[in-house]
C-alpha cells in the first residue's frame, strides 16, 4: 500500500430515488496500511423514512429525528475529505450524493476519488456480480453490520486493500474465480495436454504440461495479465499422457512448427569451422532450426562469439593449425550439446494409470515413436519397437522437442522420468527381420 491518505466512505440513504437524502455516513481515514480514524454519524433527513429502509438498516425514526442535520456535520465531513482520496464502493452514489448536499449549501466538493466497484471490474474480470456482498464473499471479508455505514465502510476498506495488493502484485494468497474453482477441483496433478475452452468449446489455449492442475491454476489465477483468459474461459479439457514430452508431441500434432532457417557448421579452405545460417531443407543436417532469419542469425552470432572467446595467438601468415584445432574443438562441443546423449535411447516415465509406464524410443538420433506398457522394464528394453502406439518418420519438431526435454530433464533435481542408452544391435536385428518378412 502506498503512503497516500485515503478516506473510505459509506452512506446509508432514504432510498435510491432521485430525491434521496442521507441518514448515516461513515468515513474511515486510512494511511500507511493502518486506520487513523473512524468517523460516523446519523443524519436527520428532515423527512419520514420508509419502513423498508428502517428495517433494512435497523435505524428507527426517533434516532433520526434526534440526529444532527447535514449542515451541522458538513464542516466535519469536508475537513476529513480535504486533500485526501475519497474511496467508496460506487462513487456515483456516495460521492454524488455528498456533492449534491454541498451544492444545496452553495458549496462545491472536489476531491480525488477511487471506486472499488470499478477497480474490481478491472482487476477481477469474470465475476458474476460486483456488489459489496459478492466481493466481500470473494475475499472472505466478514461484515456483521451490513447496511450500516460503519460496517459497510470497513468491508469496503477490506476490499480496497485486497484490490490494491492485486494491482501491485503483492497479495500473498492466490485467488480464483468461483466458477473456475469448481472446475479446478477436478483437474488431476498429472502430465498431459491441457485445453482452455471458451463458449461452444472453442479452444482458447493449449498447453503440454507435467502437472495439469498446477498449470491450470497458474493460467486462471486472478492477475491483471490473465484478464483475457479469465473472461473467456468457460471450461477445461485435458488428456492424460503420462509424460510431459508425449504431451508436447500431441500439441505438435495440433500446432506444427514450421522451420525456415537452420544453423550448421561449415569449414573454410583451411579447415576452420564456423557456424553459418542457411535456408531449411530436409536434405541438410542442421543443428539449430528457426522460424525466422533474425532468430537464426542471432544464434549463429552467439555461437561464433563463443568460439572466439579464447585468445588465440596469431602468427604471421594467419591462424596456426593448433589454433584451428582448438577452435574446432570448441565448435564441436557446442554442437554435441544439441544432440541426443546417445544415438539409441529410451525415455521412460509415468503412464496414464498406476501400473502403466510411458516410453519414447530414439533410434539413430531420431524419435521413432512412443508407447505405453504394463510389462517389466526388462521386457520393454528387449523389444521396445513392438510396443509403440505411435510411430514417427524423422519428424523434426518431435526430435527437437525430445532433445530440448532431455536437456531440461538432466538439470532437474527431482526427476519423474529417466532415459536409458540402447545398443545398436537390436536396430540391425529389426532391420534384418523386416527384410526377411518382406522377401
Amino acid at each position: 500500500m502506498d503512503s497516500r491518505r485515503y478516506v473510505i466512505c459509506d452512506i446509508e440513504a432514504t432510498g435510491l430515488h432521485e430525491d434521496k437524502d442521507l441518514i448515516e455516513i461513515a468515513l474511515i481515514t486510512f494511511e500507511e496500511d493502518k486506520i487513523v480514524e473512524i468517523y460516523e454519524t446519523l443524519i436527520n433527513p428532515e423527512v419520514p423514512v420508509s419502513v423498508f429502509v428502517r428495517e433494512l438498516t435497523g435505524i428507527n425514526q426517533r434516532q433520526l429525528d434526534l440526529a444532527p442535520k447535514f449542515h451541522e456535520v458538513a464542516d466535519s465531513i469536508r475537513l476529513r475529505l480535504a486533500g485526501n482520496t475519497f474511496v467508496s464502493h460506487n462513487i456515483g452514489f456516495d460521492l454524488g450524493l455528498l456533492q449534491k448536499k454541498f451544492s444545496e449549501r452553495g458549496e462545491e466538493l472536489k476531491c480525488r476519488s477511487m471506486c472499488t466497484l470499478k477497480m474490481s471490474e478491472e482487476l477481477i474480470p469474470g465475476l458474476t456480480n460486483y456488489n459489496l456482498d459478492a466481493l466481500a464473499a470473494f475475499f472472505d471479508i466478514k461484515n456483521p453490520d451490513r447496511h450500516r455505514a460503519a460496517g459497510d465502510a470497513l468491508a469496503t476498506l477490506g476490499i480496497f486493500r485486497e484490490l490494491m495488493n492485486l494491482r501491485m502484485n503483492t497479495r500473498s494468497l492466490p485467488l480464483w474465480l468461483p466458477h473456475h474453482e469448481k472446475i479446478l477441483k477436478n483437474i488431476p496433478k498429472r502430465a498431459g495436454l491441457l485445453e482452455m475452452l471458451g463458449g461452444e468449446e472453442n479452444v482458447l489455449r493449449t498447453e503440454a504440461v507435467a502437472d495439469l492442475e498446477k498449470k491450470a491454476r497458474d493460467l486462471l489465477q486472478v492477475k491483471l495479465h490473465n484478464r483475457e483468459l479469465l473472461l473467456k474461459t468457460a471450461d477445461i479439457r485435458y488428456k492424460y499422457t503420462g509424460s510431459a514430452l508425449i504431451a508436447e508431441f500431441e500439441k505438435l500434432k495440433l500446432f506444427p512448427i514450421h522451420y525456415h532457417w537452420l544453423v550448421l557448421l561449415e569449414s573454410n579452405e583451411r579447415g576452420l569451422q564456423k557456424f553459418v545460417v542457411k535456408p531449411y531443407r530436409k536434405d541438410i543436417e542442421g543443428i539449430w532450426f528457426y522460424s525466422t532469419h533474425a532468430q537464426a542469425q542471432k544464434k549463429s552470432r552467439e555461437l561464433n562469439g563463443k568460439i572466439q572467446d579464447r585468445k588465440f595467438i596469431y602468427h604471421e601468415g594467419g591462424i596456426s593449425k593448433e589454433e584451428i584445432l582448438r577452435s574446432n574443438q570448441i565448435a564441436s562441443e557446442l554442437s554435441k550439446a544439441e544432440l541426443f546423449p546417445t544415438p539409441h535411447l529410451i525415455i521412460m516415465g509415468e503412464g496414464r494409470s498406476i501400473n502403466e509406464r510411458s516410453f519414447i524410443l530414439v533410434r539413430n538420433e531420431h524419435v521413432m515413436g512412443y508407447g505405453y506398457t504394463e510389462t517389466s522394464e526388462e521386457s520393454l528394453l528387449e523389444n521396445p519397437e513392438a510396443m509403440l502406439v505411435r510411430n514417427y518418420n524423422k519428424n523434426l519438431g518431435v526430435d527437437l522437442a525430445a532433445k530440448r526435454y532431455l536437456r531440461i530433464l538432466k538439470n532437474q533435481r527431482q526427476k519423474t522420468e529417466s532415459w536409458r542408452s540402447l545398443s545398436a544391435k537390436s536396430v540391425v536385428e529389426e532391420s534384418q527381420t523386416s527384410q526377411r518378412s518382406v522377401s
